[in-house]
């Protein structure tokens, strides 16, 4: 008797096909290589050859990209935690600093404190009520420059964090590009260390052979 099904080997790419046992003989397409060929017939205990009707459409080497760069992906994943640790941080200082009248300033003038205890401050008056009036006008001056920057790092680390994202997905060359060369300038609280490393190591791919061969760029 039989069997309900066959397998068949394309003519074209060898692939093996399992097709229902009364399409012998009908016109069958391989869902490996698309190419069209006339299934074989049974003939006694075998099957005849298989009859290539149309060959498989050529392959267009611009659309083809080899695997995924792991040495691109590993930068790609420190974009992407730098700028979600960028946008965290500065969203809620931001918000902090809106909701929270004065405590820019608080904050500035306790680093100032600190400073001018390490000996790293050494500027402003003698008196010390002179001095404390000349930290404060600084720390307010100082405050509505972050009140604005913040809000523009947070911009910044949400480039970053995409710019990791399009080459992981290896889609939007320039905006992975883009990506690496602000994490290495993004100042806000200490994100440019581990940002100017994984933004350096990037770019460097991404300028290669590899890093456009990733993109499918020729």
């Amino acid at each position: 008797m039989p069997s309900e099904t066959e397998v068949l080997s394309c003519p074209a790419c060898k692939h093996l096909v399992r097709v229902p046992a009364d399409w012998l003989g009908t016109t069958v397409q391989c869902p490996e290589c698309q190419a069209k060929f006339t299934a074989p017939v049974r003939d006694g205990d075998r099957l005849t050859d298989a009859v290539l009707l149309s060959a498989p459409p050529p392959v267009n080497p611009s659309t083809t990209r080899p695997k995924a760069d792991p040495f691109l992906l590993l930068p790609a994943w420190g974009l992407m935690l730098v700028g979600l640790a960028s946008v965290g941080v500065n969203a809620a200082k931001s918000y902090e600093f809106l909701t929270q009248p004065g405590a820019a300033e608080r904050d500035i003038l306790n680093l100032t404190e600190r400073a001018r205890q390490s000996g790293y401050v050494k500027d402003g008056p003698e008196d010390p009520d002179e001095r404390e009036k000349f930290d404060a006008a600084r720390a307010a001056e100082y405050a509505r420059k972050i009140r604005v920057l913040l809000p523009v790092f947070t911009v910044v680390g949400a480039v970053v964090f995409l710019g990791g994202l399009s080459i992981v997905r290896r889609r939007n060359y320039r905006l992975a590009q883009l990506g690496c060369v602000l994490a290495a300038v993004n100042v806000a609280n200490g994100c440019c260390i581990p940002g100017a490393v994984f933004g350096l190591w990037g770019l460097l791919m991404l300028m290669g052979d590899e890093g456009r061969a990733h993109f499918g760029k020729v």
